[in-house]
């Protein structure tokens, strides 16, 4: 008595999506799921492999970082930088660092100081190619940025408001510490609404692979200048002040952005200014004003559009559902090929080295992919191996076209290649 939908019978059309799979497994003296055949169109794919556990901040883990970094480089001075300073940090976030100098910047000899401070540290490299020296390491279970700006002849307590003086690369490495506090005076009384906010909208970013600034998504500072904008404006306003109440706000206010508009932490800071040749424009706050989505290009500017508005509609639908705004995109739909980016060595130093430079000039490569999402973190990582995926749009190159596009840049970064996969060939991503 069942009808043929319902049963499954002749003339059934199976549903295409997350609850109507064939699971193929096999037994290996347990049952596994070994891979994904999504019904009605024969998709294939790998499940997502398991991820190890992610590493529990230990409490005063970047105070206590930051404390042995400062009394190594005692003549010099040592601020805490970005998120953590707006205090909007997600567990886990990275702990960037400014360290100001005394003549110029020695990123050997500071190096050095360093390792002696913090013995157990890991990953411990020299940044290359940035506007000013850095180092990067790993310790007390944290990813660690330090830039090095040399102050010259310049007292080190001047060197923040006197930063003009010492040459464009180190104003804008110093400007980190004014833009972070102009972000928490933008707010006021405000704060907790603030942060609040500025975490469920990162990670959201982060779930949706929107937020590496060399992925060609935006940094944190452009999340929290979004997230204290949308607070001040509901504070002049009257509005609901409510998580929920901001939450619907933010994406409602961004989903509907005109983003030819530059945006401003400040409604004033944007009046009368021009519309921007860039496809996203998120302004700093303070002086050198830049800025900081210039890595933003078409195709994920109309990505961040997409998902804005996706995000909005679930909100309308569920002003508390939050779980589903952090739910993964379907990016084995959205993307019929990968390219996918391979970065080996020998050893760990020479790895951390190799990856560094190809993140670095990874935006070059998507330029020449306009339909590209590359995915910020790797669905492969050893210590001398990652790999990255980047999503091709649904009409991709093929390989060949792929290869010729890919090989010259691949040319200048040893033990870095780049494969063509079809769809079903990389798992789902972390």
């Amino acid at each position: 008595g069942s009808s043929p939908s319902a049963s499954g019978g002749a003339g059934a059309r199976p549903r295409v999506g997350e609850l109507s799979r064939a699971v193929a497994g096999a037994r290996t003296g347990r049952c596994g799921v070994r891979a994904v055949v999504e019904l009605g169109t024969g998709a294939v794919r790998l499940p997502r492999p398991e991820a190890p556990a992610a590493p529990v901040e230990a409490p005063g883990a970047a105070e206590e970082v930051a404390a042995r970094i400062a009394a190594a480089l005692p003549e010099g001075l040592v601020r805490t930088v970005g998120s953590r300073r707006m205090g909007c940090a997600l567990p886990g976030a990275d702990l960037d660092l400014v360290a100001v100098l005394p003549g110029p910047a020695d990123a050997a000899g500071v190096r050095a100081r360093v390792a002696a401070a913090l013995p157990g540290a890991r990953r411990l490299r020299e940044v290359t190619g940035a506007r000013v020296p850095g180092l990067r390491l790993h310790a007390y279970g944290l990813d660690v940025d330090l830039v090095l700006v040399g102050a010259g002849a310049l007292d080190p307590g001047l060197a923040v408001a006197r930063r003009a003086e010492l040459g464009e690369a180190a104003a804008v490495a110093l400007s980190a510490l004014d833009d972070a506090d102009a972000v928490r005076e933008s707010v006021g009384a405000s704060h907790a609404a603030f942060a609040s906010l500025a975490r469920e909208a990162k990670a959201w970013a982060r779930a949706r692979g929107l937020d590496s600034a060399p992925f060609g998504g935006l940094p944190g500072l452009a999340w929290a200048v979004l997230a204290a904008r949308t607070v001040r404006e509901a504070v002049r306003d009257a509005a609901d002040l409510s998580p929920a109440g901001l939450r619907r706000e933010f994406f409602g206010t961004w989903a509907a952005w005109d983003w030819s508009e530059p945006v401003s932490l400040l409604p004033a800071d944007g009046a009368g200014r021009s519309p921007s040749p860039d496809p996203v424009t998120v302004l700093t706050p303070r002086a050198p004003v830049r800025s900081c989505t210039a890595q933003v290009g078409p195709g994920m500017r109309d990505l961040l559009v997409r998902e804005l508005y996706r995000a909005w509609e679930v909100l309308e639908a569920d002003p508390d559902g939050l779980g589903r705004l952090t739910a993964p995109p379907p990016l084995h739909r959205r993307h019929a090929a990968w390219a996918v980016v391979t970065v080996r060595a020998g050893a760990a130093g020479e790895f951390e080295e190799r990856l560094g430079r190809a993140r670095g000039r990874l935006r070059a490569l998507l330029a020449g992919l306009p339909d590209a999402h590359a995915w910020p973190r790797p669905f492969e990582r050893t210590a001398t191996l990652a790999r990255y995926a980047v999503g091709l749009g649904p009409t991709p190159p093929d390989a060949a076209a792929l290869a010729a596009l890919a090989a010259p840049w691949a040319a200048g970064l040893p033990g870095v290649e780049v494969g063509w996969a079809a769809s079903g060939e990389v798992p789902d991503l972390p």
